[in-house]
């Protein structure tokens, strides 16, 4: 499995980057295919005049683009994702949290890459905290652990990258550049206190309960045909990508089953969720995610 630590260019991702992505580079148009070679050296000079940015930024959006999974690449084309799709057809400028929260997901749900910092931040057991010390050796010890060779100043610039994603500190200085926020920050997911950094337990009126259905319906879809989970499994899965009370992934599960979106077998007091995967198509679901109402 490829690690990702590197090819942001020292930038988190800025709101307005993914807005500049659809209306300047797809054109408004949900359907429409560039050329691989948009993002390349050879084309960098018209990539700066369509996006208007410098070349370090173009890099660095690219690389967010497919960090977040909001482009597919095939061997000629890149084209938005199927869930992109969708959002840009229904919430265009972001404006529905939930639409962040599809993002912020598909970090994690990627099969052939892991995004080290995530993952190990937010394996953390539950209600742990951090800091950026403690996240560097904690990198620093799988780097060599896994004999692989690494340089500090990327690690330490990935930590302040990953913080910067999701954490605005007003209270620092900063040059103008740095006072254009990340879009995922409206989330208030992370905090921090005298230097200790936490991911909150995120509320149901915060977050729709298809968001919830979303990770499980992507989870069992790799599972296969045998795609029963625990409730138990299936919190602990979702708790590494969204954290939430255990109480209120109970209550989303419940209303889940009562729409009959999928099914609890309580037999012998297993519990164990099964979801029907061809009921709908992942566009269907990221629809359902976008227009339902939060509780």
């Amino acid at each position: 499995m490829k690690i990702i630590m590197s090819g942001h260019s020292s930038f988190y991702v800025r709101e307005n980057w993914i807005n500049k992505l659809f209306y300047k580079v797809f054109e408004q148009d949900v359907n429409k295919k560039i050329e691989n070679s948009f993002f390349s050296k050879s084309n960098l000079i018209n990539a700066i005049d369509i996006l208007g940015v410098g070349s370090k930024m173009v890099e660095s959006i690219k690389f967010w683009a497919d960090f977040l999974g909001i482009i597919e690449k095939t061997t000629k084309n890149i084209e938005l994702s199927e869930s992109m799709k969708v959002i840009f057809e229904l919430d265009p400028y972001l404006q529905n949290n939930n639409s962040l929260w599809i993002l912020h997901s598909n970090i994690f749900l990627k099969e052939k890459e892991k995004a080290l910092v995530w993952e190990i931040a937010f394996s953390l057991p539950e209600g742990s905290t951090f800091t950026k010390e403690s996240l560097e050796k904690s990198i620093e010890l799988y780097y060599i652990e896994n004999g692989s060779k690494f340089s500090s100043r990327m690690v330490l610039d990935t930590i302040s990258v990953f913080i910067k994603t999701y954490y605005k500190d007003y209270r620092d200085s900063v040059n103008p550049e740095e006072n254009i926020v990340s879009p995922f920050v409206r989330l208030n997911y992370l905090k921090e206190i005298n230097g200790e950094f936490k991911f909150q337990n995120i509320e149901r009126k915060d977050i729709s309960d298809y968001m919830i259905y979303y990770l499980l319906y992507k989870k069992s879809k790799k599972m296969g045909i045998i795609n029963q989970i625990t409730i138990k499994e299936a919190y602990e899965y979702v708790n590494k990508i969204v954290k939430m009370s255990y109480l209120n992934f109970e209550k989303t599960i419940q209303e889940l089953e009562f729409q009959n979106e999928l099914s609890v077998d309580r037999a012998a007091g297993l519990q164990n969720i099964t979801i029907d995967t061809k009921r709908y198509s992942e566009k269907e679901v990221v629809k359902k995610i976008l227009e339902s109402e939060l509780v």
